[in-house]
């Protein structure tokens, strides 16, 4: 979950799963006359809302800190170690339940917040890096499935033509755009509030169409509310996204149950914010 300062005596949380739900509206509206839209359109948009659903299993009874603090999401592959790691198996799971080549892409995801990309974009967070054992072996089971999976869709007459490896790469890179671009809106509060640094309003690595080079995206943030996109790569102009969050005492949590108590009862809020072209 996301936990930022919402006023001197309260925290502002947003829900991995609702971040995850921007994620997915980013990538319905991603396309227009510049930038191609996904293909496949449903499995990508279902990845891309997906992403972070294994959240969900912590996210119904979140814990905090040694300090009594709510546990934010950057840093969390650490600080909540094999427990971060199993509920992303668990997410994993359930989308290629559902759609095989979203699970796909919702793996290379979860692999790729531990590797960086699989080391191809170093620009992506070194917090969540985890080159130990418990790392090492969560990416060694995940690769194993993805070889599998990807030799599955390949083989599939749905699939085929989606599968070449030019092509999952780009939506891989897709994923990363608007996982970044959804955290970016997410966790500010209001829009213009430089509170927070990660991620930051440059996205590099976003693909455009076959045939493309890669555009660099930035978001520049106008106001509480607003922020101009450019190039920008939505098929509505603007775009609007709105999403829930609660709001919780900022004080330290002397045990779990106090917290949940405040965490269950909170008072809810919607955000709503709009992107514009430059």
């Amino acid at each position: 979950m996301m936990v930022s300062r919402y006023d001197d005596a309260r925290y502002l949380i947003v829900l991995q799963v609702d971040h995850s739900r921007v994620a997915g509206l980013l990538a319905a509206h991603w396309g227009n006359a510049t930038f191609a839209e996904p293909r496949p359109y449903a499995s990508v948009v279902l990845a891309a809302q997906e992403h972070d659903n294994g959240w969900w299993d912590w996210e119904v009874r979140p814990t905090v800190n040694e300090q009594g603090a709510p546990v934010d999401y950057l840093g969390s592959v650490w600080a909540l170690g094999r427990v971060w790691l199993d509920f992303m198996r668990q997410g994993i799971e359930r989308v290629i339940e559902r759609d095989p080549y979203a699970g796909l892409l919702v793996l290379m995801h979860s692999v790729g917040l531990v590797t960086q990309g699989y080391g191809r974009f170093p620009s992506l967070s070194q917090s969540a890096v985890r080159n130990d054992e418990l790392g090492r072996e969560f990416v060694r089971d995940r690769e194993a499935l993805r070889l599998k999976l990807l030799d599955e869709l390949r083989q599939s007459e749905q699939h085929r033509e989606v599968c070449s490896d030019e092509h999952i790469w780009a939506n891989f890179k897709l994923m990363e755009v608007f996982d970044r671009m959804a955290q970016f809106i997410c966790n500010r509060y209001p829009f213009n509030s430089a509170a927070r640094r990660w991620p930051p309003n440059v996205l590099d690595h976003a693909p455009v169409a076959p045939g493309k080079a890669d555009e660099v995206l930035t978001l520049d943030v106008l106001d509480e509310k607003r922020a101009a996109v450019r190039p920008y790569p939505f098929d509505v102009d603007p775009l609007e996204i709105s999403f829930p969050g609660r709001l919780i005492p900022l004080r330290p949590y002397p045990s779990q149950e106090e917290f949940l108590r405040e965490y269950y009862k909170a008072e809810r809020l919607t955000i709503t914010y709009t992107l514009h072209a430059a």
